[in-house]
């Protein structure tokens, strides 16, 4: 059984709805997972402990059942619960915990904190896959509506997305929406942080300030494959650079020459970068024309990779939003 589904049968068994094999796979969940001392949140330990105390004492003569219960669902009724580092749990929407969010009055949805010291994976009812960041968390509808597939996220998570052309997905962290049909991405959004980051891995990404709802006046852009964006919330400006490490759009072997090249023209290099990464780099000059460059650049970031190629021909190089710039003397002086 995976998250959602014991999410699902959990919440039947906090509402008393549960089946007698629903309620034995609860209380051996309890029985073979010991409780750790790492708190959930209030409200929750409020409906578990009332739900599984009202469960500890019906059907007796009114006598503790504690006294007469194995240590382990002692311990499980004693209830400061505490289900691990996170908690995945389905709740009706009440304004004290939802206040904000766009979701249809008659949602279920579902919460997710991870406070553990480990990236969590949260499999969604569609086929997409969430790694929640820790200090992270993230809320959505137990059942994705008919036109999107809204989520919302407070702190850092990677999302692989299953396509659906029909049905967008959208991530909304309040200050900034990230858009898509199919793809995969990183939204980093912490409360505290002046700024929101989004940066692609594949596919395409829009972009844009404000509510998930807000479609008039979007300060926004379009994201491919090793672009990122980082959003200043108190200016409101957008940012568009080259992610760190870029990753092969392609395989190296779809280029003309891979990586290893022997006296080629420089030129005929920096096109096979381009193609790899699927990021611009502009010749301002042209003082490459004669150059010719010989080298095995596998293995190697592709920032390591332009670093050994301009040394090489004695050009440089400088990062402009989301392309490359090479300039200088060349190989004539």
């Amino acid at each position: 059984m995976n998250q959602y589904d014991f999410q699902k049968t959990l919440k039947k068994y906090l509402a008393g709805q549960q089946t007698q094999e629903e309620e034995e796979f609860i209380l051996d969940h309890f029985k073979n997972n010991p409780l750790d001392e790492t708190p959930v949140f209030e409200d929750e330990k409020t409906v578990i402990g009332k739900r599984i105390k009202k469960k500890l004492f019906a059907e007796t003569i009114h006598e503790p059942i504690f006294v007469r219960m194995k240590p382990w669902l002692a311990a499980a009724a004693s209830i400061v619960i505490v289900l691990g580092c996170w908690f995945f749990l389905a709740r009706e929407k009440r304004p004290e915990t939802l206040s904000g969010l766009d979701f249809s009055p008659n949602d279920s949805v579902i919460e997710v904190k991870n406070t553990s010291e480990k990236s969590q994976n949260i499999p969604l009812e569609d086929g997409s896959m969430v790694i929640l960041k820790k200090n992270s968390s993230i809320s959505f509808p137990e059942h994705f509506g008919k036109k999107n597939r809204l989520v919302y996220l407070h702190g850092e998570a990677f999302f692989q997305i299953k396509r659906n052309p029909a049905k967008p997905f959208i991530v909304s962290t309040g200050t900034l929406v990230t858009k898509v049909l199919g793809t995969s991405f990183t939204v980093k959004s912490y409360d505290e942080s002046a700024s929101v980051e989004v940066q692609v891995k594949t596919g395409r990404v829009s972009v844009y300030e404000g509510a998930a709802n807000n479609v008039v006046n979007r300060n926004g852009v379009i994201l491919t494959p090793n672009q990122k964006i980082v959003f200043d919330k108190k200016s409101k400006k957008i940012e568009l650079s080259i992610i760190e490490n870029p990753l092969l759009v392609i395989p190296v072997s779809e280029t003309e020459h891979g990586f290893s090249f022997a006296e080629v023209p420089v030129k005929s290099v920096f096109s096979a970068l381009e193609k790899s990464y699927g990021i611009d780099i502009v010749l301002e000059n042209d003082s490459t024309d004669s150059c010719l460059f010989t080298g095995d650049l596998n293995g190697l970031t592709m920032f390591q990779q332009l670093d050994l190629i301009c040394k090489s021909a004695n050009i440089t190089y400088e990062r402009r939003g989301t392309a490359l710039f090479v300039q200088g003397a060349g190989c004539d002086n």
